[in-house]
């Protein structure tokens, strides 16, 4: 079951906001972002006072510097509205550009229009698991760390995020991002060429299949 939460709200804090950051990481990379910048814990100072950050980042689009707080929340319960608000006053305190808050557990109703309303991106996290098919060695055979068939299973991130606040007709998954998805899958073909399976990984037209 891919919609459970038992690993995600099991890390620490503190891991939970180095994913939130590699999940910013990973769109930025998927975006091409100008001159993307992105640090955990951080202090900024506003007129009202100083506020910790979970994680800020930075790019350029424009000719002007855009910039974005982060704040991660693990909750058993789904997100209220006034959680957004306190978001949305730190991000004008504070004059930036844009916040996104994300959750292990869902948000309410109230709080996705609040969102939508003042330009607030809510994400949920979710764990996520990549189960292999079979082994190369068959169905009784123990599994070997180095099986090719067995690159996807450990090397997938343990987690995913969806943008709760996409429109239906767009992609709302975030990470792990297509870029990561088709890199992964990219591997374990190799892996499986170099050890003799007849298998092909779609290639980029020009650009030459391994041998």
């Amino acid at each position: 079951m891919y919609d459970e939460q038992d690993y995600v709200c099991s890390i620490t804090p503190k891991e939970f906001e180095v994913f939130c950051k590699e999940v910013l990481e990973g769109y930025a990379e998927a975006e091409h972002l100008n001159g993307f910048k992105i640090d955990h814990d951080v202090k900024l100072k506003a007129y009202d006072g100083t506020y910790q950050i979970d994680v800020y980042a930075s790019f350029f689009a424009l000719g002007v510097e855009f910039k974005v707080i982060c704040e991660c929340k693990q909750y058993s319960e789904r997100v209220e509205r006034k959680v957004v608000a306190e978001l949305d006053a730190k991000v004008k305190s504070l004059g930036l550009h844009k916040g996104i808050l994300l959750s292990t557990s869902g948000f309410q109703s109230g709080a996705i229009q609040y969102a939508e309303a003042h330009g607030i991106a809510l994400l949920q996290v979710f764990d996520h698991s990549c189960e292999p098919y079979s082994f190369s060695g068959g169905p009784d055979a123990v599994p070997d760390e180095d099986d090719p068939f067995l690159y996807l299973h450990n090397h997938w991130p343990p987690y995913r995020a969806i943008n709760c606040t996409a429109e239906e007709d767009t992609e709302r998954c975030v990470y792990p991002t297509r870029e990561i998805v088709e890199k992964l899958y990219a591997e374990q073909f190799r892996l499986m060429r170099q050890q003799g399976y007849n298998v092909k990984w779609p290639i980029d037209e020009g650009e030459q299949e391994e041998t």
